[in-house]
């Protein structure tokens, strides 16, 4: 039996364009006896409230209609994901329908619906029950959805959905997945797939969806294991893509991790994340605001990988306390880019803001005041150009100053989205040495090199009012996602954390917390570590807890 893995980018409630894509692969692999899509794939992951809408699910449905018309045409079984509607309640299954010669021979819904981390499953869909095996050409196969063989997950589910393949012989399993791409989640599936496969000694096809989601970025990188769990058929990550194996001669060639590198991961995935929210909001290009550090510099340079030059513009806007520096290396980055930049002082501008502050309030504006009062300067510039041209802004904040609110609401946070709010400063650091590793040195080694600083006042540094890098990221690793470490990062993170004073750890843990309603008011941010800010992370603004 020759079956195949449609990988495919849907659009969520774009259900013409969900079908063109699901129409393309089963028309350019007639060959095939059966072709397997990934979850929820007619509707796209995940539609959130659009569920509640009638309209929703009848568009869905009239799809559902004609893929079993293509299913007839061609004659080839298909397996897709869909939203059932549950009788007598405003809830629903999620889905996989098996469609054979035009007609659903097969329907399993997902047992094990999740409501963690990002996810929130449960609001929309309840459990499914029944069996998971149904045959198809002779061949007896086991069916299951995503979370349903994540039963390890520590979530605390009563039941296995995988203990129903015990002493039940089967040709194959498979999966259909919507499976979100985090540091270290190829190496968990594989771990996950080759338990199975081992222990019912079958072949499992693990279809896993790929494409940007709001902030969610999915690296598809389906693939499909043998009866001992090796990977011998793996599609590519971050990109559509087709698989197919005859589950009766699999292929001998063993594949294993396509990335030895978390920043060769790291880079792509936000190309693609950055790429798919601009597509699929109909945006053509974006504008940043370049301080001449490292952040908003790192951010120029991902726009000019994923959307290309022409596609991105750049401001600079010295005050009165920028150096040099921050307009010189900021031409040098955007030349090395071959971005335009546009220069824009805000010198005048922000003595104005002052003269105007003591003229209606009766006295001089504090330090950190004129601080803000030049971050939200530019924050309005930028906004500005971007009404003006139709270019989406970006902000640049990084995870460790989001985290103790080292950031201006309505400033430096403006944005329509993030590209780099879920990496620790190191992390920033290292993925722009390793831009410049692979495209030459696109980031000029004087912005990597110099000292953080805001540059809102007089010799300002980041060093100021806050530890070290190395020491401030590990006492936010270790906060923010303890529980999700492998313990010997927890004994390492705990090391580095040891070495500073722990009035000095209470201080950065109480900047966390009381930094929660900025947060909550921060663009979205696209995801890459296990527990990132926004919809992985949601903490009550009000809470009196202090660690």
């Amino acid at each position: 039996m020759k079956i195949t893995i449609g990988q495919c980018s849907f659009v969520v409630a774009d259900f013409a364009y969900n079908y063109h894509k699901i129409k393309e692969v089963i028309t350019n692999n007639q060959d095939s006896d059966l072709i397997v899509f990934s979850e929820l794939c007619v509707i796209g992951y995940y539609p959130y409230d659009l569920l509640v809408y009638d309209e929703v699910i009848k568009a869905q449905n009239e799809i559902i209609e004609k893929i079993k018309q293509l299913s007839e045409q061609y004659a080839i079984a298909v397996i897709i994901g869909v939203a059932s509607a549950v009788d007598g309640i405003k809830k629903f299954h999620n889905s996989a329908l098996v469609i054979d010669k035009g007609e659903v021979v097969f329907t399993y819904h997902k047992k094990l619906i999740p409501s963690y981390s990002i996810f929130d499953e449960k609001r929309h869909f309840i459990a499914g029950e029944g069996t998971p095996f149904f045959e198809l050409q002779g061949k007896r196969i086991a069916l299951f959805i995503c979370e349903d063989i994540w039963f390890d997950n520590h979530q605390g589910y009563l039941k296995n959905p995988v203990l129903e393949l015990d002493h039940n012989k089967v040709d194959c399993v498979i999966t259909l997945n919507a499976s979100p791409s985090m540091l270290g989640k190829f190496a968990q599936r594989e771990s996950i797939v080759k338990k199975i496969a081992q222990e019912v000694n079958a072949p499992v096809i693990y279809a896993s969806q790929v494409g940007g989601y709001d902030e969610i970025i999915y690296d598809g990188a389906s693939f499909v294991s043998d009866n001992h769990g090796n990977i011998v058929a793996l599609a590519n990550s971050f990109k559509e893509d087709v698989v197919s194996v005859d589950i009766d001669n699999l292929p001998q060639k063993v594949h294993s991790n396509p990335y030895s590198s978390d920043y060769a991961l790291i880079l792509d995935q936000l190309i693609l994340g950055l790429q798919d929210y601009l597509r699929k909001c109909r945006f053509t290009g974006v504008v940043i605001g370049s301080s001449g550090g490292i952040d908003s510099a790192l951010t120029l340079a991902i726009a000019a990988l994923a959307l290309g030059k022409e596609n991105v513009k750049a401001i600079t806007m010295p005050s009165v306390y920028s150096s040099e520096g921050s307009v010189s290396d900021s031409e040098r980055l955007c030349h090395n880019l071959g971005i335009h930049l546009y220069h824009r002082p805000i010198k005048e501008e922000f003595e104005a803001t002052i003269l105007a502050f003591e003229k209606a309030f009766g006295k001089e504006p504090k330090k950190l005041t004129k601080e803000n009062m030049q971050a939200r300067i530019r924050g309005r510039i930028v906004m500005e150009y971007s009404n003006d041209s139709g270019l989406l802004m970006l902000t640049t904040g990084n995870k460790s100053e989001l985290a103790v609110g080292y950031a201006t609401l309505y400033g430096d946070m403006c944005g329509a989205l993030n590209c780099i709010g879920d990496l620790y400063k190191h992390d920033v650091y290292a993925l722009s040495e390793y831009i410049n590793q692979i495209y030459g040195e696109l980031i000029p080694r004087e912005i990597i090199d110099k000292a953080p600083s805001a540059e809102l006042s007089e010799g300002q540094k980041d060093s100021d009012s806050l530890p070290d890098y190395r020491h401030l990221d590990a006492m936010l690793k270790l906060y923010l996602e303890r529980d999700l470490l492998m313990p010997e990062e927890v004994e390492n993170l705990e090391r580095i954390v040891s070495e500073v004073d722990s009035k000095e750890q209470r201080r950065i843990y109480r900047m966390v917390e009381l930094n929660e309603f900025k947060r909550k008011q921060a663009p979205q941010i696209l995801i890459i570590q296990r527990r990132p800010f926004g919809i992985g992370r949601r903490m009550p603004v009000t809470g009196a807890f202090q660690k």
